[in-house]
């Protein structure tokens, strides 16, 4: 029996692409042109999807963690 599989949100995955692309949330934010806020509930909405965090996130920008690799 075939298990249904979780569809990822489009957004969700443009945002995470941009984000790595960008180095920042907030020229992600730019980028998209969407609010930082957008950009930070949107993260945390696939995190959250994926039970995992996706960004190490401070001042200088955003990386990856080992899990967003």
């Amino acid at each position: 029996m075939l298990r249904p599989r979780k569809r990822m949100d489009i957004q969700l995955a443009k945002t995470f692409l941009e984000i790595m692309s960008a180095g920042s949330f907030q020229e992600a934010a730019k980028r998209l042109h969407i609010t930082q806020t957008t950009v930070t509930a949107r993260i945390k909405s696939l995190e959250a999807s994926l039970n995992c965090r996706l960004f190490i996130r401070n001042r200088s920008g955003a990386t990856l963690t080992p899990e967003g690799e």
